[in-house]
């Protein structure tokens, strides 16, 4: 189990979240301030209840990797803030999926829990994922954004292979998180308010279920 530090830096990581979501609901100049403070703050404050000291027997690869994971996630939370630098946010959140990808692998699995991964992938990968792809064309983005789509694809099924709760909903919100946002960016409707939201509720709650999932 986590220590209490590590505790009280998630339940504030937890506010962190709301107030982002409050602020991504209202919109306007005031809103898109706290927003620019409050989305980094989440995975800074889950990156310092992982250092404040993880669960007992917990490896320190797995508990180094989670930490690359969040310090890389709050760069491409900065990079993505309006107006935002979609290339260098999609390179950060790769690396980030990439230390989860590596830190699930190190855990036991089960071969059925692997299959209900790999074809899982294989539907996202031939709907969502081709047309994203495909949408992705038009700005040049088609091979970045099919790499990160193998990528976060391997790291949903590397968690799914664990058979934890928290480790498949946590990948899996990711995946959701990551394709509406690509939706809204190539297909357009992303500046909508209920898809903006959508994106970060999606994205925070997945930090918060891969965090517990490894290392609590």
């Amino acid at each position: 189990m986590f220590p209490a530090l590590a505790w009280v830096a998630i339940a504030l990581a937890i506010g962190a979240a709301v107030v982002d979501w409050a602020a991504v609901w209202s919109g306007g100049t005031r809103a898109r301030r706290v927003e620019r403070v409050a989305k980094p703050l989440v995975p800074a404050l889950l990156a310092l209840g992982v250092a404040a000291g993880p669960g007992s027997g917990v490896p320190g690869s797995i508990t180094g990797l989670v930490l690359v994971a969040l310090v890389t996630s709050l760069v491409g939370d900065v990079l993505l803030l309006p107006p935002g630098r979609l290339v260098g946010g999609l390179v950060a959140f790769l690396v980030a999926h990439l230390a989860y990808l590596v830190a699930f692998a190190q855990l036991p699995g089960e071969a059925a829990w692997a299959v209900a991964g790999i074809l899982a992938a294989a539907a996202v990968a031939v709907t969502v994922g081709r047309a994203l792809v495909v949408a992705a064309r038009g700005a040049g983005m088609a091979v970045p954004v099919a790499a990160y789509l193998v990528v976060i694809l391997a790291m949903a099924v590397a968690a799914t292979r664990t058979g934890a709760p928290a480790a498949i909903a946590g990948a899996w919100l990711f995946v959701a998180s990551d394709a509406l946002l690509g939706w809204g960016t190539f297909r357009g409707g992303g500046e909508r308010r209920v898809s903006r939201v959508g994106v970060i509720v999606t994205y925070h709650a997945a930090q918060l279920l891969l965090v517990v999932a490894l290392v609590a």
